[in-house]
């Protein structure tokens, strides 16, 4: 297979490791000078000559995936993979949506915690009702922006609110997965958005939002912020049979009933969510056969545009 790679930052780079186990034949787009890969278009007209492309992988800044989106599919792979979020606003999405499902290039929006092997153990506890009726989910997020990543965290898109910055959508990953272990659609009830600290940025560091699920009418919160040393992201459902916790510091998920605690721990390397999600993504690609979550990408945005809009009352 063919695959076209566009954006090598921390993300882009992570692909490009992982595909090369998948194959030989990968060029990347990208306009660093400094990079070491096996085929290097520095601008779209080499890019576009090196194709067709089985499948396109669209790994640059938030603000640039719509355009980029709409030039890739012009060069009609069969699938493209995007890396979250969608977008950076709601502009021009529906329109999108219809174009993507016309022109039956498959599009995947890369939400790679549904690979994340305690995550999954959570989906099935979940699904096996040994909570019972659940009644909350809580999910939290936090890390520090000044070492997120290599790059000097003021010249990085995500301290930039033209460019997709702030923890809201940055950290969409936690408002996605919730309702991916409910398998139900979240509506967005209320927000807070702040800015708390002096890090030299244009967009909000801290967000609390309340849902509920649309059909089991289950109230939801999520915590992002980009401030806590060290990172812990952690998860708590309550049912009425029993209370499950987990957290990336412990990597134990607990279950806890009146009378007992299980507790298991579900260890898992980092990179290890990133591969799956490759696996099922060429998999889906070999298959020749449509297939696409960029609904549920931009429900993602639309909960996000609320949370703005409701934080600046």
């Amino acid at each position: 297979m063919k695959v076209g790679l566009i954006g090598f930052g921390s993300i882009g780079k992570r692909h490009y490791q992982n595909l090369t186990k998948h194959t030989t034949d990968v060029v990347v787009l990208s306009k660093r000078k400094d990079i070491s890969v096996s085929c290097h278009a520095q601008s779209w007209q080499a890019f576009a000559a090196h194709g067709p492309y089985d499948a396109i992988f669209i790994a640059n800044e938030t603000f640039k995936h719509i355009p980029t989106l709409k030039k890739s599919l012009a060069l009609k792979p069969r699938a493209i993979f995007m890396e979250k979020p969608l977008s950076h606003n709601l502009a021009g999405l529906t329109q999108m949506a219809r174009e993507i499902k016309r022109s039956r290039v498959s599009l995947w929006v890369g939400y790679n915690f549904h690979f994340f092997k305690p995550f999954i153990k959570i989906k099935h506890i979940v699904e096996s009702n040994k909570l019972g009726k659940i009644y909350y989910l809580r999910a939290s997020i936090g890390q520090d922006l000044r070492t997120w990543r290599k790059r000097d965290y003021r010249q990085n898109y995500s301290s930039k609110r033209r460019q997709g910055g702030g923890v809201a959508l940055d950290l969409v990953h936690d408002i996605n997965y919730p309702a991916w272990l409910l398998n139900d659609r979240l509506v967005p009830e209320v927000a807070v958005v702040k800015k708390l600290s002096r890090l030299e940025t244009d967009t909000e560091d801290s967000v609390e939002t309340i849902l509920h699920s649309e059909r089991k009418r289950i109230l939801v919160t999520v915590h992002q912020d980009c401030l806590r040393v060290p990172r812990k992201q952690s998860v708590e459902i309550g049912g009425d049979k029993a209370t499950l916790e987990w957290d990336s510091i412990s990597n134990a998920i607990s279950i806890q009933t009146p009378t007992k605690i299980f507790r298991q721990t579900v260890l898992s390397e980092r990179n290890e969510m990133f591969v799956n999600e490759l696996k099922f993504f060429m998999s889906q690609v070999k298959k020749k056969k449509f297939f696409s979550n960029i609904d549920e990408a931009i429900h993602d945005i639309k909960i996000i545009s609320f949370v703005k809009k409701y934080g600046k009352k």
